[in-house]
């Protein structure tokens, strides 16, 4: 309490207002009673509290529902690949003339991804599944390719929002695995694409494999408005009242009591927010080097998957077979990305993707050279394993690399690049079809990407281990409130 000098009898304010020096009956009960209205509250910090407690049945509820967030938007992603064949001959089309289809729902992911929040509540949970259904009645490219950029909208907010809610949502000891596991839907639902097209498309025909997209994204919406809560971190963060934390938490955790918590966050002091702040020096380093290797991942990962079904069709196979040997692509992708989640729980993940797009660059040169061989889709197998898997790797940085005021952003922004990466990759597969290089040629120039990827992730191991090393006494709590709230700090409540 402090005193407020005045003429006549000094005042003393208390939670109760001010009362003067003289009432020797009203002080005493109303500073008693003061006391006994704040002692029960306990600061506390919201990510040791998540630290402490082992995962709960809703945190997997919120983890499953990303996960298939995020697999819808791997499925959207590469079907269009696999069904562009099937519109190119409908229509009577060039090979190169699929490219916009592509490239252009790619488009709309970038701007998606960047806008993330925006897009998901204004575009993404309806109007993304309208305009896929609507795609799959187009009469014509233009219309296909204009619907295709408007699902794209939607559906590129998934990815930032759901990698910012399981960050948020993790405890520390497993965040990298979480998120890691995470991406593992986006090569779950890619993968799905090449194994669903490959027996469907004959029953369903492009059209329905569209419509089929289109569906998918409106139930996930049903089941993140009834079962997915905002995050305690960001509420937190956002400095949202207790009351609202506290109603999480219990729903977090129903068998916990944290009714004597006043909920805190530690961040570094003077950290900053915005977009900004991820170039800013103290983060600028980690962040070009994260999007350098996100960008050439994705380039890569994107041209081989979207360019092998039309190079395989143009080389003699099914449409069946195509879509059979091209899958393979997607599922060692799955494959890698699985395995690379286990190898992050116990090495730098850094220093994990570096030694995989290592891998990467060889098993790209290999896969020309294999062309003509039997064991040339065990080769797609290996390489989608070394190229795709490590691209989850690389999306988890983020969540481990920013602070909670950063991590939305620096998530999305990264997820951002990787959309550029594979816009461009997507965009050169007209390029190659008419230029006439051989498949030994393209190859060979795409190992150039992983190999510079590998050389960013070297330097991002460094980047990593330094910032374990930083001191954590340097920061300052938020989510504290003024004393007009009527809450002492801690050391007063204690």
């Amino acid at each position: 309490m402090s005193r407020i000098p005045q003429t006549g009898s000094p005042k003393v304010f208390c939670a109760s207002g001010f009362v003067t020096a003289s009432d020797e009956d009203a002080l005493p009960r109303m500073l008693q009673g003061n006391v006994m209205e704040h002692t029960d509250y306990v600061r506390r910090d919201i990510r040791e509290f998540l630290n402490e407690i082992p995962m709960g049945k809703k945190q997997w509820i919120v983890f499953f529902a990303c996960f298939a967030a995020v697999a819808i938007e791997g499925f959207d992603t590469i079907v269009m690949a696999f069904i562009a064949p099937a519109v190119s001959h409908e229509w009577q089309l060039p090979p190169a003339a699929s490219a916009p289809l592509v490239a252009l729902g790619l488009v709309g992911l970038l701007v998606g991804s960047i806008v993330g929040g925006m897009m998901a509540d204004r575009v993404g949970r309806r109007a993304v599944g309208i305009a896929a259904l609507a795609s799959s009645e187009a009469q014509s490219i233009a219309q296909l390719v204009l619907l295709r950029f408007i699902t794209g909208l939607g559906i590129g907010a998934a990815m930032p929002a759901s990698s910012a809610l399981v960050a948020e949502y993790s405890p520390d000891r497993s965040r990298s695995a979480m998120l890691a596991s995470l991406f593992c839907g986006f090569l779950f639902g890619a993968a799905a694409a090449g194994f669903v097209t490959s027996f469907a498309i004959g029953a369903l025909g492009w059209r329905g494999m569209l419509a089929l997209s289109g569906a998918l994204p409106l139930c996930v919406a049903c089941l993140f408005v009834w079962q997915v809560p905002e995050s305690p971190l960001y509420l937190v963060a956002s400095r949202k009242s207790n009351a609202a934390v506290q109603r999480v938490v219990a729903k977090l955790f129903p068998t916990a009591d944290s009714s004597r918590f006043r909920f805190v966050i530690a961040a570094p002091a003077g950290s900053k927010r915005g977009s900004l702040a991820l170039v800013g020096k103290e983060y600028r380093l980690g962040t070009v080097l994260t999007w350098v290797a996100e960008f050439s991942g994705y380039l890569v990962f994107f041209l081989v998957g979207s360019w092998l079904p039309t190079h395989l069709k143009q080389a003699g196979l099914s449409m069946h077979e195509a879509s059979q040997v091209s899958s393979m692509f997607q599922f060692g992708a799955l494959g890698g990305s699985v395995l690379f989640a286990f190898l992050v729980r116990r090495y730098n993940v850094a220093a994990v993707i570096c030694g995989a797009f290592g891998a990467g660059s060889l098993l790209v040169v290999a896969l020309g050279m294999s062309e003509a061989t039997s064991w040339h889709t065990n080769v797609v197998f290996l390489a989608g394993l070394a190229i795709g898997g490590p691209l989850t790797c690389v999306n988890t940085i983020p969540g481990i690399f920013y602070p909670t005021a950063l991590r939305a952003s620096g998530g999305g922004w990264t997820v951002a690049i990787g959309r550029l990466g594979s816009i461009i990759g997507s965009s050169l597969i007209g390029l190659i079809i008419v230029s006439g290089w051989s498949y030994l040629l393209v190859c060979a120039l795409l190992s150039i990407p992983l190999l510079i990827a590998s050389a960013c992730m070297a330097r991002m191991t460094r980047v990593l281990d330094a910032q374990r090393r930083l001191p954590s006494e340097n920061v300052e709590p938020i989510g504290e409130v003024s004393a007009t709230d009527g809450t002492l700090p801690n050391s007063a409540a204690q």
